[in-house]
């Protein structure tokens, strides 16, 4: 009997996501669960030694160990992301790998990677795009008027810097990369447009950042990141404009800097049409990449190759 191709072409493109949002979410339930796991046999180790404890004395010091256990896990809430974010990297690797090896099978059309010397150009665009739409979503004032935006920026913020560094500025970037521009944009680019293709992953993108304003954000960053990678032929270019992103914003709001520009209405403006100013000229810039596909020659279909991480 023959499989259905409409069905394993939804789970081809569907599945990765779906397993991805998953193992995401088993990770973090496992971590917390590992963290609130003391407190809870606390609270059973004296519940069962103390018979003169009353059912209301054992409500209250559960929720006394329950709002202790709850405090360390929003405390330690950055580095639960992080280690999220790194057990979904053996799925999204495997399967980058895979689709790659599957294109050099195939003999599939592929851009031509972009030189060096070009990558300045998207740290730059990351920087800009980061420092712009910052800038908007405060003197639009959406920043204030998001409570799960801010919730999310306390949380980020309350970390370590280094923490901060290592999983938002490197970890969670490079792991969603994997995902939505390594494995589902091309995949949705084998048989749909560059705009439609950009479109379905950035939507997907933008779905797991839980808030307005940063929906917003990850869909103009993301439509970006999609161009990057057409325009670049190679995985590195967005993944070097995400981590750049991150950055400058860790940066920036840890030392103070759009606080600063926050202080005068005229900084903010002038830190806003600069940075337009700036990414659109690095925008031209890299749409003058000739990425017209590169000449494919079979390949081992055991080898993997440098050119798989593209």
């Amino acid at each position: 009997m023959n499989k259905n191709p409409n069905s394993k072409r939804f789970w081809r493109l569907a599945g990765p996501i779906l397993l991805y949002w998953a193992i995401d979410f088993f990770a973090k339930f496992v971590i917390e669960m590992i963290v609130l796991a003391p407190y809870m046999g606390e609270i059973m180790s004296k519940s069962l030694t103390a018979e003169s404890m009353t059912q209301q004395e054992i409500m209250e010091l559960a929720l006394k160990s329950g709002e202790k256990a709850m405090e360390i896990v929003q405390r330690y809430q950055v580095e639960i992301l992080g280690i999220a974010a790194l057990v979904t990297i053996p799925l999204t690797l495997t399967l980058f790998l895979k689709d790659r090896k599957r294109e050099k099978l195939l003999q599939l059309p592929l851009n031509k990677k972009a030189g060096v010397a070009s990558y300045p150009l998207v740290i730059v665009l990351g920087g800009a795009v980061c420092i712009g739409m910052s800038c908007l979503s405060i003197m639009t004032n959406l920043a204030f008027i998001s409570d799960g935006y801010q919730t999310a920026t306390d949380t980020f913020y309350s970390a370590e810097i280094p923490a901060q560094i290592v999983v938002l500025g490197i970890i969670i970037p490079l792991a969603e990369e994997l995902m939505f521009r390594g494995i589902l944009y091309r995949r949705y680019r084998e048989k749909q447009t560059l705009l439609r293709a950009a479109l379905y992953s950035t939507l997907l993108f933008s779905i797991t950042h839980g808030n307005i304003v940063q929906f917003l954000y990850s869909f103009l960053l993301g439509m970006i990141l999609a161009y990057v990678y057409e325009k670049y032929g190679s995985f590195k270019a967005p993944a070097a404009l995400h981590i750049t992103a991150n950055i400058v914003s860790l940066t920036l709001t840890n030392t103070g800097g759009f606080a600063w520009l926050a202080v005068q209405p005229v900084r903010m403006a002038a830190a806003t049409v600069a940075s337009a100013f700036i990414g659109s000229v690095m925008f031209v810039l890299i749409q003058k990449i000739d990425e017209k596909p590169e000449d494919m020659k079979p390949a081992d279909k055991n080898e993997i190759t440098p050119d798989m991480f593209r």
